[in-house]
């Protein structure tokens, strides 16, 4: 998959401004505060409907705007796709084809991208929230059926907590909520731990080859029910612990289990890495997980998936510059943001652009 063309308009400090993009290596260069990281920040957009920076959509909208706009064509196997999303006050709209897609599951993986940017950093020390979001984006991109699944879940769970915040209502009703509830965990608890395992087969070699060292790496899955149990097992997990919750959900008007809280750890030779790993360490953890979820998506999805490189290609030296290169397919484009020219391009086709004040510089 190749983005050709972007179209941004009142997106952050960005007008009305039209980018022609080609394969391989797209060097966005500029001074700091003038929209490298806002566009790609757009294309990310384009890619889970969300920005990496805010969950608050109007603060994309440019100052003095009343809404703000990302049209897109990509190529995919010799055949274009026109995307579109549209944000104002009275919602958002997106589009594929100029036709309306009303399910945001439906829209999300019409343009995979994977984003590196140094707020990726805060997945060590942040609330589990944080990484249970990482998990739902990254794993959406492989499958809609688990975004269904998990958006049926949240309306469930939604109308869970609100039937507990009411002073009467039908046990017999909470029991069916809790039933449906319950089966949607298993089969959301199940592809979360086979998506988990499977990137770190993928990341712990990647992660070996970036760094030089052979320290071992382990992505740990925590969930009120041990997913290793067979599915009614899990099922019946689940239920026990509304059963076991019960008063307490009652009297705190929510719902203290299931999958909405579960969370993973990342460990180096058994260890926390939030606690033991250096900066350095992490940053490598990180940037082969990101590698990994890009190879997936090419084996799982056979769909070269763009990736945004945001400030963090020139941190690194010049041996993990290369090797993250030879790592990557050929056939993949790359968006780099860097105040500068750099080195360690490795030969590959490199267009360079550059932004001033939210244009493109001519």
């Amino acid at each position: 998959m190749i983005l050709t063309k972007l179209r941004l308009r009142n997106f952050r400090n960005y007008d009305d401004c039209i980018f022609h993009f080609q394969k391989g290596i797209n060097c966005i260069l500029g001074k700091n505060a003038q929209g490298k990281t806002n566009l790609l920040e757009s294309i990310y957009y384009l890619s889970t409907t969300r920005s990496h920076r805010s969950s608050d959509d109007s603060d994309l909208i440019r100052k003095d705007a009343d809404y703000f706009g990302i049209d897109a064509v990509l190529e995919k196997k010799e055949q274009k796709e026109e995307l579109r999303v549209s944000v104002s006050a009275s919602g958002k709209n997106l589009y594929i084809y100029r036709n309306p897609v009303h399910r945001v599951s439906d829209f999300i993986g019409e343009c995979n991208a994977v984003m590196f940017c140094p707020d990726d950093m805060i997945l060590f020390n942040a609330q589990p929230k944080i990484r249970r979001r990482f998990m739902d984006i990254e794993l959406g991109k492989l499958s809609k059926s688990y975004m269904s699944k998990l958006n049926d879940y949240s309306k469930l769970l939604k109308e869970r907590n609100a039937v507990l915040k009411r002073e009467q209502f039908s046990e017999e009703y909470m029991s069916v909520l809790n039933e449906r509830m319950a089966e949607l965990q298993v089969i959301i608890l199940r592809q979360r731990v086979k998506f988990m395992s499977d990137l770190l087969k993928i990341s712990e070699g990647f992660y070996h080859e970036l760094s030089g060292d052979e320290t071992q790496l382990e992505l740990k899955y925590m969930s009120c029910v041990d997913p290793a149990l067979s599915e009614d097992e899990m099922r019946q997990g689940f239920m026990a612990k509304y059963q076991e919750a019960y008063e307490r959900d009652r009297f705190m008007k929510t719902t203290a289990y299931g999958i909405h809280k579960d969370d993973f750890t990342i460990l180096i030779n058994g260890k926390d890495a939030a606690d033991y790993a250096s900066q350095g360490q992490k940053r490598t953890i990180l940037l082969a997980m990101k590698v990994g979820i890009v190879l997936m998506i090419n084996t799982i999805k056979n769909d070269t998936p763009i990736l945004l490189l945001d400030d963090v290609f020139s941190e690194l030296d010049q041996y993990r510059r290369s090797k993250l290169l030879d790592l990557l397919p050929k056939e993949i484009q790359i968006f780099i943001s860097a105040t500068d020219l750099m080195n360690s391009l490795n030969d590959r086709i490199v267009n360079f652009y550059t932004i001033e004040n939210g244009k493109l510089k001519n």
